[in-house]
C-alpha cells in the first residue's frame, strides 16, 4: 500500500495495517515518509522549516515536539501560518496525505503504520509522551527506505535511538547541524551515536527533504531488521510484546524510575539504552536525570520524616513530668540529632550534582 496523495479529486482513503517488517521500496517510490523531532527551541526551527518547503511538497511530515502533557498545543496552527502546508493535530487511526503536517498531541505518542496514523497513550520513553524515538522507529518498521529522520534543535538525547532504527531500515537521517542549533545537546548525541547521512544547517533542510521526495530510493533489501523494533511499537501501543526482553537485551543491574521494575540493556550500533517490561524505556542521558529526580525525591522524603520525629519527640519531652528530667532530656537529646542529620540533608539537596 501506498500513502494517499493530493489529487483532483482530493484525498484518496486508504485502510492500513502494521507490516510484518520494513520492505523494500517499490519502483518509483520516494523518500516521502519524514518523521521530525526536536524539543527546546523547536517551535522557532519548524517556523523556518516549514516556510522554506513548497505548497506543492510530495511528502507527508510527521512531527514531535516534546511538550507539557497538561498544555494545549497551539503548533498546528504556528505551522499552517507559517508556510504553505496546512499542519494538522495527528489523530487515531487518521490515514497519511502528502502534503500536509501532521503534530503529535500533548501527552500522546505519535505512531506511523502502513497508510495511517497510530495515537496511543503508552508508556513515556527518555521521560517524554509524545517522544521523538516511538514515532521514528513506527516510520522506520512501516516504510522502510521511504522514512526519513530529521532531529532538530533539543536538549539530551531523544531521536538518537530513532535515527538508529531508521538507517538500519533503509532509510534517510538528517541532523540539523549543533553550532547554529538554539539547543546543540540533540542534535551532538544524534551525531555522536549515529553515521548520519546529512549534517546541514537548518536553512538547507527543506531543500533537501524536497529532493529526497522526488528521487527514487536505490533498491533495499533489509538485511535482518532488528525484531526489537516490533517489540518496542507493540509496548509504545501497551499491546503484549512478540519477545520476552531477555530476547532484546540483558538484565541490568539499574531499576527503572518510573515503575521500579527491572531494566535491561539494549545495545544499538554505538547507542545503549535501557527498557523496563512495562515499557518506560530511557537513554543513557535521560536515565541519568530520572534517577538523579527520584534520588531528589528521596532526600525530600527522608527530610519530612526526620523533621516529623523531630517535632514527635520535643512533643514527648513536653509531657514528660518534670521529676524525671534524664528522660526529658533523651527526648530533647534525639531530636536535636534529628535535626541535625535533616540540616546535613538539606545541604545535599542545595548542590547541583544530584
Amino acid at each position: 500500500m501506498d500513502i494517499p496523495s493530493r489529487t483532483d479529486a482530493g484525498v484518496v482513503p486508504e485502510a492500513g495495517g502494521q507490516p510484518s517488517g520494513p520492505r523494500r521500496a517499490a519502483d518509483g517510490a520516494r523518500r516521502d515518509i519524514v518523521a521530525i523531532g526536536t524539543s527546546a527551541g523547536g517551535v522557532d526551527a519548524l517556523k523556518r522549516l516549514v516556510a522554506a518547503l513548497p505548497p506543492d511538497y510530495r511528502g507527508a511530515l510527521f512531527i514531535v515536539l516534546h511538550i507539557s502533557p497538561e498544555s494545549h498545543s497551539e503548533l498546528p496552527g504556528i505551522l499552517t501560518r507559517a508556510g504553505a502546508l496546512p499542519a494538522v493535530s495527528a489523530i487515531d487511526q487518521m490515514p497519511l496525505e502528502h502534503g500536509r503536517i501532521h503534530v503529535a498531541p500533548p501527552d500522546f505518542h505519535l505512531l506511523v503504520e502502513r497508510g495511517l496514523m497510530r495515537v496511543v497513550r503508552g508508556p513515556r520513553e527518555n521521560r517524554h509522551r509524545p517522544a521523538i524515538d516511538p514515532l521514528f522507529r513506527s516510520v522506520a518498521w512501516a516504510y522502510g527506505p521511504r522514512a526519513v529522520g530529521v532531529v532538530l534543535t533539543g536538549n539530551l538525547d531523544d531521536g538518537t535511538a530513532g535515527l538508529w532504527a531508521i538507517k538500519s531500515c533503509g532509510g534517510t537521517t538528517i541532523v540539523q547541524e549543533p553550532n547554529e542549533a538554539d539547543h546543540p545537546e540533540m542534535p551532538m548525541n544524534a551525531l555522536m551515536h549515529n553515521r548520519v547521512d546529512h549534517r546541514l544547517p537548518l536553512a538547507g533542510i527543506a531543500a533537501l527533504l524536497t529532493r529526497l521526495a522526488q528521487e527514487t530510493p536505490d533498491p533495499f533489501e533489509p538485511q535482518d531488521p532488528p525484531h526489537s523494533l516490533e517489540d518496542e511499537l507493540q509496548s509504545a501501543k501497551l499491546s503484549r510484546s512478540t519477545h520476552g526482553m531477555g530476547a532484546l537485551g540483558r538484565l541490568s543491574p539499574f531499576t527503572c524510575p518510573a515503575c521500579r521494575g527491572a531494566l535491561w540493556e539494549l545495545e544499538e550500533g554505538e547507542h545503549l539504552r535501557y527498557r523496563c517490561h512495562t515499557g518506560h524505556a530511557y537513554s543513557q542521558a535521560s536515565l541519568l536525570v530520572d534517577q538523579g529526580a527520584a534520588v531528589e525525591e528521596s532526600l525530600y522524603t527522608a527530610v519530612r520524616s526526620m523533621q516529623e520525629k523531630a517535632a514527635a519527640l520535643r512533643r514527648l519531652a513536653e509531657r514528660w513530668p518534670e521529676h524525671m528530667p534524664g528522660v526529658k532530656h533523651d527526648y530533647e537529646q534525639r531530636a536535636a540529632d534529628m535535626d541535625r542529620s535533616a540540616d546535613v540533608l538539606r545541604s545535599m539537596l542545595g548542590r547541583k550534582q544530584l
